[in-house]
């Protein structure tokens, strides 16, 4: 049995078995691949995949659980690799980044400006994308932490608290709720409004009814949505986080207690090697989860245990 083989028969079956679409992205021939795939059937004495003709069909319920062995052990393999070129080289290397808008535009850059001048050998990147895209890059290893505006449990990614940030109302200054101190919800619900996709928590009688069917848009890029009420299609619900006095003077905002925020969060997939500057980053996204604290984090057995860590920690507002 070779390294090789079981990572031909993972890529197949993350190629839902068209072995054209996996011999190009492994740089092969089909034919190789095929010979190696049935030489570890072989000498293993099962059937991995069906096949009609020369075409692969379906996964055999061995197969699945062997496929599954096999991608744990590549993993290993290369959890096994980044620690010997960490031992070797301890502050080179990469970090990938798989962040929302939010946290891309407005917390990443002044993040990398000083972690790049503390680590200046290890190359820095950051994958933009949904929610949704950003844990998937994670999950299959293409990133290494995600950043995402809200902590999200589930799957094998372990998710941590980062910072607490705040929603507010954004307006152009002429709108004639600006001059208003203290908007309530009945105020809001005669405009229409631009949403970053969040909750707006509203009451649930006829003013907060009224106000879900108010929504003109949803723009989960706060630059597109600030765009969006300069063109007077309605008053903007974002993260204040996304507020730049200088760039968006004619604008103005309004911070109300009713508009839920939201609470970062860090994802990290579960069982991976952390190399030290991966943890100097995260430190300095999240002050309160030292070294010590994530790996306490990444040892517990069980989402109750890992609660109880997090309870009393406080979190940075920003």
């Amino acid at each position: 049995m070779k390294l090789q083989q079981l990572r031909y028969i993972v890529e197949v079956a993350n190629h839902r078995l068209n072995l054209s679409a996996t011999a190009e992205s492994l740089y092969t021939s089909q034919p190789g691949i095929s010979k190696q795939v049935r030489m570890l059937e072989d000498e293993l004495g099962i059937q991995i995949f069906e096949r009609s003709g020369k075409h692969l069909t379906q996964i055999t319920p061995i197969g699945r659980d062997v496929i599954k062995v096999a991608t744990e052990v590549l993993d290993k393999v290369a959890t096994i690799k980044v620690m010997a070129k960490q031992h070797v080289h301890p502050e080179q290397g990469t970090l990938t980044i798989a962040a929302t808008h939010l946290q891309a535009r407005y917390i990443l850059p002044a993040i990398i400006k000083s972690f790049m001048s503390r680590f200046p050998k290890v190359a820095v990147t950051v994958r933009q994308g949904s929610a949704a895209q950003c844990r998937a890059a994670v999950h299959d290893g293409v990133a290494d932490l995600l950043l995402a505006d809200a902590r999200e449990e589930g799957g094998d990614l372990l998710m941590l608290p980062s910072f607490q940030w705040q929603r507010g109302l954004v307006m152009p200054k002429s709108h004639p709720l600006a001059v208003t101190s203290s908007l309530t919800q009945a105020e809001l619900a005669n405009y229409a409004l631009v949403t970053d996709g969040g909750p707006l928590a509203l009451a649930h009688d006829e003013v907060g009814a009224h106000a879900e069917r108010r929504i003109a848009c949803c723009a989960s890029d706060s630059d597109v949505l600030k765009t969006y009420v300069r063109q007077g299609l309605g008053i903007g619900v974002m993260a204040m986080l996304a507020w730049e006095p200088e760039r968006d003077a004619d604008l103005i905002t309004k911070t109300v207690s009713w508009l839920p925020g939201g609470v970062a969060a860090i994802g990290l997939r579960r069982g991976t090697f952390l190399c030290a500057y991966l943890y100097d980053f995260i430190e300095r996204l999240a002050p309160q989860l030292t070294r010590e604290r994530v790996e306490q984090c990444c040892s517990a057995r069980s989402s109750e245990e890992l609660d109880q860590l997090l309870a009393n920690q406080s979190v940075l507002q920003r």
